[in-house]
């Protein structure tokens, strides 16, 4: 963000946006709908959550760190409907204050960019349905119900796993996993786990991980054939995931097994 001005105004739209910090902040005066508000020093953890309808700005002293999410009213809704709310008015105003599940999931997402170099979509759709959950509990306007509980029937769960694995090379997303099950995506994930015992993103790991193992013990296979055909963007990528996972480098696994 620009330091020393105040931020570009924006085109008023029907969405919220949510600022979380990662790093302190000494000063930030805001302007929402016109009001100006003068902030205290803020620290990592902290949020920004504002109505871009109502043409918010801030005037930022110092560089500023901070994870941004989106969300719009109509997404909103599709989650609180999937949840069995009621029509979720909106979210309240925040300006400062600490909010330590959000900045979790922040801190996962930086971590699994900054080990991998990037973050897989299945990982990404199940921070941003997190996200979802969370901000509608604790800022929804209109907070009634709870969620749908209950687990995959056997064909959507056969359905899910086979779906995962026969795209392992390109990938898939919860979407498309939900809608082959003929679920919303937030419904879907939660089901998944719980029958599972696993987000989305960690089976596919592990489905991964035992496709490789297979594919390690045929000695002539290179490891960058190996990493592509399980669904790695390179055979650094795949070394690395594969070491946190399995605690060795699968140079040293094939080694060890093959003797």
């Amino acid at each position: 963000m620009p330091t020393g001005q105040w931020t570009q105004a924006i085109v008023p739209e029907t969405a919220f946006a949510i600022h979380v910090l990662i790093s302190p902040q000494a000063r930030v005066d805001a302007r929402i709908a016109g009001r100006l508000a003068r902030l205290d020093p803020m620290s990592a953890g902290e949020i920004f959550l504002c109505d871009l309808g109502e043409c918010p700005a801030a005037f930022i002293q110092d560089p500023l760190e901070t994870v941004r999410f989106h969300i719009s009213r109509r997404c909103l809704d599709d989650l609180a409907y999937d949840r069995g709310s009621r029509h979720v008015a909106g979210l309240r105003t925040r300006l400062g204050g600490r909010d330590p599940v959000l900045h979790g999931l922040c801190l996962a997402l930086l971590g699994k960019i900054q080990v991998f170099g990037q973050a897989d979509q299945l990982f990404l759709d199940n921070i941003a349905l997190a996200f979802h959950s969370h901000i509608v509990d604790r800022y929804g306007e209109s907070r009634t119900g709870g969620g749908r509980r209950g687990r995959l029937a056997p064909w959507q769960l056969g359905r899910a796993c086979e779906l995962m694995t026969a795209r392992m090379e390109q990938g898939t997303t919860i979407a498309e996993l939900a809608e082959a099950c003929e679920l919303s995506a937030s419904h879907f994930a939660r089901a998944f786990r719980g029958t599972t015992g696993l987000p989305p993103h960690q089976w596919l790991m592990n489905a991964r991980m035992e496709r490789a193992k297979a594919l390690l013990e045929i000695d002539f296979l290179p490891l960058r054939e190996i990493a592509l055909a399980c669904g790695f963007s390179d055979q650094s990528h795949f070394t690395r995931a594969f070491t946190v996972q399995e605690g060795t480098s699968p140079a040293r696994w094939r080694r060890l097994r093959l003797g």
